[in-house]
């Protein structure tokens, strides 16, 4: 029973990475090109960070050195409660990719968010950077950056597989009778991308605020 058990495990693995790897070489290209463009939105983000008005730069200058006190004193919201925040947040920005993916007209859409996402990205780097020099760099880096890197991929990802079923709805390639199917695959994707997206929420809820703690007393 034990090894029947294993050996399904297995093949069950076995299939989602090849899956997986499958998915990732059919639309490396598409990848390249999210990538691009959620690169433009952190470049024209973080130009933005210095193109503020003097009370703008006051005020979130303010509103960021609070934070880093409150981070400091370990006077954050409860870790499970900063988590469903950024859950909340970034499982609406991936049911949106979703719903475009689903409509004949959302590619556009689709990539208009991501250099949306990207640029309020690079907003709050290049304004850290921007008040703190190289601190605010590693302040960044660490509260940002680090959680960023699983929930961009994921988004990343989530969107290449919108836009490909989207490019499928606009051609009308699909039989009525297989697009069911396809609708179940799509969203099993989105599904794992949701995944990664709990799993980066879960770095800024209770290791980006611990380290960036570390950081703060150091300095």
């Amino acid at each position: 029973m034990e090894l029947a058990s294993d050996a399904f495990w297995q093949a069950a693995q076995s299939r989602v990475w090849h899956r997986c790897r499958a998915a990732v070489a059919g639309q490396l290209h598409l990848w390249s090109f999210l990538a691009a463009v959620v690169l433009c939105g952190l470049i024209f983000g973080g130009i933005a960070a210095g193109q503020l008005n003097s009370s703008d730069t006051l005020a979130l200058s303010n509103a960021t050195l609070q934070l880093l006190q409150a981070i400091a004193a370990h006077q954050l919201a409860p870790a499970n409660a900063l988590w469903w925040q950024r859950m909340v947040a970034d499982g609406q920005f991936l049911a949106l990719l979703w719903l475009l993916g689903v409509s004949i007209i959302g590619m556009p859409f689709i990539v208009i968010a991501m250099f949306l996402r990207g640029f309020s990205i690079g907003f709050a780097v290049g304004f850290t950077v921007i008040q703190f020099g190289w601190r605010g760099f590693l302040l960044a880096s660490i509260g940002i950056f680090l959680h960023q890197l699983l929930s961009l991929t994921a988004l990343v990802f989530a969107a290449a597989i919108a836009i490909r079923f989207s490019g499928l709805v606009l051609r009308q390639s699909l039989p009525t009778a297989a697009l069911a199917g396809a609708l179940a695959n799509y969203t099993g994707w989105f599904l794992l991308c949701a995944c990664l997206l709990m799993g980066g929420a879960a770095v800024q809820a209770w290791l980006s605020p611990h380290l960036l703690g570390a950081l703060l007393s150091g300095s």
